[in-house]
């Protein structure tokens, strides 16, 4: 099972299995089946030339069956001992068997071969099985607008036999008239019906291919929104600390010489620092491996303190003013954006401005909404190189703020780098 990458206690690169199948199922209309004709399996394999596809089992079973039905009729019209008749026998025969082996092509060709048995049956009376079996496959193959013609035709040609092989009178003509229409109609009624059956099959066929795409379309587009929520889960929780260590690790590295107990301090900071670093990443693989949502419920904005405080154990001087109405009723995406920005504003502030007093202010309440806004001043000392990031944290963030419904503005206000927020109390409506 394919998945989002992650990184480990133990520092190794890990795959985290996604809670849906990367791979999806085999589409079940194309597993062969015998029994379909071969042009119907053709079909639901997605052959772009379905009739010259391999013949299954049952076309090459049906097709016997067909010979000896038309051989069998053949012979019974054609045989005068059986009560048949013909103008000369073994012709009549040896026409009549090449027509019945003509009809091993007829999926391929049924305009042809049933214009021309029905057309050769005139003179020859051991063609009528073929030529009645021609019209009917016609029917399967073509629409009405091909077998009706068609049939027309194998009713004039039968007559016709009748008036140039047999000797009959009127009556017997109207009779045997009657039947050769009933059994046309029927002929051509039951091919329609085959093909109106085979027309569903496949009608089936596609819908359910298409709604495998259209299942596959959305599991890629989960398999991305889920990659893209690892990035921004890993962004939002790692992005902060690894910002405190690099102040810390950048002290170190210019201050040698400083006194043991600040060094230790400063080691201690970024001891502390990577656990917190390494049960954040737990706890948002956790939280990537469970489908409960209630599991590793991320941070909110009832953790803002320690977050201040946390950030106020690093060096940075930070004037909160936090006023909120009934702060136990804030709704937890709002809550959660909230929090982010406060997060994202302040490790911003350490990544590019440095050593700079901050400002966070989160006033807001029932009614009113939810306004949070974090600025410093800009810092253009030379002795201030910002630390490097992916560039991708305000996109997110702004992302995450319009999803829970308020909209997110960053930019410089009067020598200061504003990030402001405007969250609704209520989900989706911004006040």
């Amino acid at each position: 099972m394919r998945g989002a990458a992650g990184m480990g206690d133990d520092g190794r690169v890990m795959t985290l299995p996604l809670p849906y199948p990367s791979t999806p199922a085999p589409d079940p209309v194309r597993v062969r089946r015998p029994w379909l004709p071969g042009a119907v399996q053709a079909e639901l394999d997605g052959d772009p030339r379905p009739l010259h596809g391999r013949r299954t089992a049952r076309d090459i079973l049906v097709d016997a069956l067909v010979v000896v039905l038309a051989a069998t009729i053949g012979v019974l019209a054609a045989v005068p001992g059986v009560g048949g008749s013909t103008l000369s026998l073994w012709p009549d025969l040896v026409v009549g068997a090449l027509s019945c082996a003509a009809l091993v092509w007829r999926r391929r060709w049924p305009v042809p071969i049933a214009v021309v048995t029905n057309l050769i049956c005139i003179p020859f009376t051991a063609v009528a099985g073929a030529a009645y079996l021609a019209s009917f496959s016609l029917a399967v193959h073509r629409p009405l607008r091909y077998a009706i013609p068609v049939g027309v035709l194998g009713l004039v040609a039968a007559q016709l036999n009748l008036v140039l092989v047999a000797d009959i009178d009127g009556t017997q003509f109207w009779i045997t008239l009657a039947f050769s229409v009933l059994l046309t109609g029927g002929a051509i009624g039951w091919g329609t019906s085959v093909r109106s059956r085979r027309q569903l099959l496949i009608s089936l066929a596609e819908r359910a291919n298409r709604a495998e795409s259209e299942q596959r379309e959305r599991l890629a587009a989960a398999r991305a929104a889920e990659r893209e929520r690892l990035a921004r889960e890993m962004h939002d929780v790692l992005a902060h600390r690894m910002s405190l260590l690099s102040v810390h690790a950048g002290a170190l590295e210019y201050r040698p010489d400083a006194p043991p107990e600040d060094i230790a301090r400063a080691a201690g900071v970024i001891r502390g620092g990577v656990h917190q670093m390494l049960e954040d990443l737990r706890d948002v693989i956790t939280m990537l491996r469970e489908t409960d949502d209630l599991v590793a419920e991320p941070q909110s904005l009832a953790d803002v303190e320690d977050l201040l405080a946390e950030c106020r154990g690093s060096g940075a001087t930070i004037t909160p003013h936090i006023e909120i109405d009934e702060p136990g009723r804030i709704p937890g995406v709002v809550g959660r954006a909230a929090y982010r920005v406060v997060q994202e504003g302040l490790t911003n502030a350490r990544k590019h401005a440095g050593p700079v007093p901050v400002s966070v202010d989160v006033v807001g309440g029932p009614g009113r909404g939810l306004r949070v806004t974090v600025s410093q001043p800009l810092n253009r000392s030379a002795d201030h190189r910002p630390i490097p990031g992916t560039g991708t944290g305000l996109t997110g963030l702004e992302e995450r703020v319009t999803l829970a419904g308020g909209a997110l503005t960053h930019g410089v206000v009067e020598h200061r780098f504003v990030l402001d927020a405007r969250l609704p109390w209520q989900t989706g409506a911004l006040s």
